[in-house]
């Protein structure tokens, strides 16, 4: 409290203490009365040493309550900003959320059915005029929205910018389409669309909305392209094992006729010959061994006269013919069954075909249908079991997953109640090599 350590207490207790010596008594009365002047001076000045020290707990009291709310109010003022940075994040969450929806709503409003009925030379046609409709939009300017207030420089610049990228991305996106990949190579196009709006949306530029419907119809025009492409050659494929089919059977079928019509001849010269055999001779066994072996080529040329009668109309009625309907378990498993036809005379030559046509095993036949309309029972039998297709892109593939029992069903109740169907195939071949597992499943 004083300044001057004499002023102390205790010093001047120290001083009465020697009192019986007049000196110290002397100057502790001296620095008694001095002591109690700045005691009367300290009061007057700050009042009593009692308040003072209550006046400094209290002003610490407050400072410490002032700091813990500064403190709080700070912590507060934290919490208020972290939660405003996170309802900003979830407002520009929201905006690209709604840009998005709003450019996947184009994508998806855009009728693309009108190239389903193009050739793959009409896609390649339209596609050239739609090329050349974003090069006129580009150079109208109506391909980049212009929202900055730079320079015109500046602003050309980043608008080409935007433009380039773009163009990469969608020559990226084009390489890689395929017949199957079209709905995810579309939905990629419209988020590198709105990911280069969100970026150069500092620079006040941004993609148009009609840019973007242009590539998606490019990209579609392109998948129509591949699609058709695939079908026409697939087209031409069929229609060229059509004719070399066509030939096969014709030539089987005129080879067929000749051996019928040799064998003919043949019999026909040795009846003439027995004739005169029998005309000749006088022993009645003779004759009767002539006459039995004359009524025996006769027979013969009968059944060839059929079979000639057959063969010619065959060849008249191009549609005569064999429905099949075989299954290959080893190759294809359980209840698939391929239904095709063939004009073949000898029909078991089309399936030794197909079991050597990259397939492990062979084919196992359940029922061969004879019909003088091939082509329309086959194509029955298609239309009726379409919903079983295995493949549900291709209809030239022919193979159905169903039971044969329904099979049977349908062509005994339709067509032909006589036809006798084997229910279990033998599938040699796949059983063998399956006993070689132990009877487990191989891959």
């Amino acid at each position: 409290m004083y300044d001057k350590f004499y002023l102390s207490t205790w010093v001047i207790a120290l001083c009465f203490t020697f009192s019986y010596f007049i000196i110290p008594f002397i100057v502790g009365v001296c620095l008694l009365i001095r002591q109690t002047t700045e005691n009367i001076e300290y009061k007057k000045r700050y009042g009593q040493w009692d308040d003072i020290h209550n006046n400094i707990i209290l002003k610490e009291l407050e400072l410490a309550s002032r700091t813990n709310e500064a403190e709080r109010k700070e912590k507060e003022i934290k919490k208020l900003t972290s939660e405003i940075s996170d309802y900003q994040k979830k407002i520009s969450m929201l905006k690209e959320d709604l840009i998005s929806e709003e450019t996947q709503n184009l994508a998806n409003s855009l009728d693309y059915s009108s190239f389903d009925s193009y050739t793959s030379e009409e896609c390649k046609n339209e596609l050239a005029l739609l090329q050349q409709d974003e090069k006129e939009l580009i150079k109208a300017g109506d391909a980049v929205q212009v929202t900055s207030s730079q320079g015109k420089k500046q602003t050309n610049d980043n608008s080409k910018q935007i433009l380039r990228c773009f163009n990469a991305e969608c020559d990226n996106i084009v390489l890689s389409i395929s017949i199957k990949n079209i709905d995810s190579l579309r939905t990629k196009l419209t988020k590198s669309y709105d990911t280069l709006n969100k970026i150069f949306e500092v620079d006040g530029v941004s993609l148009s909305k009609q840019l973007l419907e242009y590539k998606l119809k490019e990209l579609t025009l392109l998948y129509a392209f591949e699609v058709k492409r695939k079908q026409e050659l697939e087209l031409q494929k069929a229609i060229k094992e059509q004719m070399l089919e066509e030939e096969r059977v014709r030539r089987e079928l005129e080879k067929r006729k000749s051996e019928i019509e040799k064998d003919q001849k043949q019999f026909s010269n040795e009846v003439s010959k027995l004739m005169k055999y029998l005309q000749k001779t006088e022993n009645d066994i003779e004759k009767q061994l002539y006459a039995d072996k004359i009524r025996e080529l006769e027979e013969k040329i009968k059944t060839l006269e059929s079979e000639k009668a057959d063969v010619i109309n065959r060849e008249q009625n191009a549609k005569a013919g064999f429905v099949y309907i075989i299954s290959n378990i080893g190759s294809f498993g359980e209840n698939i069954f391929k239904i095709g036809m063939t004009r073949r005379l000898e029909p078991m030559d089309r399936i030794k075909e197909l079991s050597s046509a990259s397939v492990p095993f062979e084919f196992d036949v359940h029922a061969m249908i004879f019909s003088e309309d091939a082509p329309a029972l086959e194509s029955s039998l298609h239309q009726h079991f379409d919903s079983c297709r295995v493949n549900k892109i291709n209809p030239r593939k022919e193979f159905f997953n169903v039971s044969i029992n329904e099979i049977e069903e349908y062509v005994t109740e339709n067509y032909n109640d006589t036809v006798e169907f084997t229910k279990i195939p033998i599938a040699k071949e796949y059983r063998d090599t399956q006993a070689l597992y132990g009877g487990e499943d191989f891959e």
